[in-house]
């Protein structure tokens, strides 16, 4: 085998072998930094909701037909993602902004649509969820909020120091290959 085909091989291998080691980097770095939806939680009258309740009233009430939250669902109204930041984290406040609307900026009154003051702290323990989502610095400081200022997220940024995974799993991908391709070569040249 001559030099270059060598080298080709030692180059291709590696590359191939990255592709599952970076859908499993980019499974635990990302999936595993969500809260568990069942320990994020607003209290009504004395009673606790989590976000697993929160996500079907959010659901029952069709919210996403106008709202997206991470970019999915309607662009009618704002991205929700970060609502709960944006309105400083007052349950009370936004279960009323809920409840009341904002009939002059096209939200109705969820009132009006049959939801009452438990469905609406539902509805918030969901969206105090999605605040805490990792969304990888989704959405950023170039997103419009629909009453034309710009949203309050700061984009997260990409540190030599959390690339720490990926840097290794090349450099131990290529130093195995390698050392794989050269006792395959050895061997056979013994064996002539």
């Amino acid at each position: 085998m001559n030099n270059l085909r060598l080298i080709l091989i030692s180059l291709l291998v590696p590359s191939l072998l990255m592709i599952p080691y970076s859908v499993l980097s980019f499974y635990t770095d990302f999936a595993n930094k969500n809260p568990d939806p069942s320990q994020v939680t607003a209290s009504f009258s004395g009673k606790s909701y989590n976000a697993v309740e929160g996500k079907k009233a959010f659901e029952q009430y069709q919210c996403m037909g106008c709202h997206t939250i991470v970019g999915n669902g309607g662009y009618f109204a704002p991205d929700l993602t970060l609502v709960n930041k944006r309105i400083g984290g007052n349950e009370a406040a936004l279960a009323n902004f809920i409840l009341a609307g904002a009939p002059a900026k096209g939200m109705p009154p969820m009132r009006d649509r049959g939801m009452n003051g438990e469905d609406a702290y539902r509805v918030v323990a969901f969206l105090k969820y999605t605040e805490k989502i990792d969304t990888n610095g989704w959405p950023n400081n170039g997103s419009w909020d629909r009453d034309g200022k710009l949203d309050s997220a700061s984009p997260e940024r990409l540190l030599p120091g959390n690339m720490w995974q990926a840097v290794l799993g090349i450099v131990f991908f290529n130093l195995l290959v390698f050392a794989i391709i050269i006792a395959y070569e050895r061997g056979k040249e013994a064996k002539a």
